[in-house]
């Protein structure tokens, strides 16, 4: 009766052992599938780091063109000759004035 009764113990304890360690083996695997492809996760950061790297990039990109735009802008308000220059490619003329166009060909 007493080995009977020790018997059932130990079985006891190790259907205990088992349960915990498949329990704690699940909160592994469930932690580290969450950190990793969790809302937050990994993945996530990932793909979120590289947007901002993109992103960097393109406000460098668009600074460049802001500088480019701006000295444009200076060249037109200092010298007219460079605005006359563009108004007349465009095909505008002073008042008064006439524009005689050729054909290549004659």
């Amino acid at each position: 009766m007493r080995n009977a009764r020790r018997q059932q113990v130990s079985q006891s304890k190790k259907i205990k052992q088992i349960v915990s360690v498949t329990i704690g083996i699940l909160c592994f695997i469930y932690l580290t599938l969450s950190i990793i492809f969790g809302e937050n996760g990994l993945l996530k950061y990932m793909r979120l780091k590289s947007d901002m790297s993109r992103l960097k990039a393109e406000i460098s990109e668009i600074k460049n063109q802001n500088t480019v735009i701006k000295k444009q802008i200076e060249t037109f308000k200092k010298d007219p000759n460079v605005v006359e220059d563009l108004a007349r490619g465009q095909g505008l003329t002073k008042k008064g004035e006439l524009i005689f166009k050729y054909d290549d060909e004659q």
